[in-house]
């Protein structure tokens, strides 16, 4: 009977851990976006070929806050990054400051 009770506080201790390990994973990758990345990040250029490995940002997307007239202005950016997560945090820039016109299609980071 004892060793029932053992065997049942162990896989409850075991399953404790397991989530606060999950919880604890989650709220790392949530907190591994920079957001110290300026919009103006990264390198203007053109469209690398395929199999590069080269990182592209791409953002389209209008900005809202032009009160003088009816008019959005179209906010348009395609730029080169070092690495994934200076990207990531560009994206999060400009999702701060700009409506993006579709969310899936129109901000987006991906390794050509």
């Amino acid at each position: 009977m004892k060793i029932k009770q053992y065997a049942t506080i162990a896989l409850s201790a075991a399953l404790l851990a397991t989530l606060s390990f999950v919880s604890i994973s989650a709220n790392e990758a949530s907190a591994a976006v920079r957001k110290d990345v300026s919009e103006y990040a990264g390198e203007r250029c053109n469209t690398p070929p395929k199999g590069s490995g080269a990182i592209v940002g791409i953002f389209y997307g209008y900005d809202d806050r032009n009160l003088s007239d009816d008019r959005n202005v179209m906010v348009n950016r395609y730029r080169c990054f070092k690495t994934m997560n200076e990207c990531q945090g560009w994206l999060y820039t400009m999702n701060s400051k700009y409506l993006a016109t579709s969310l899936g299609r129109s901000a987006r980071c991906f390794i050509r």
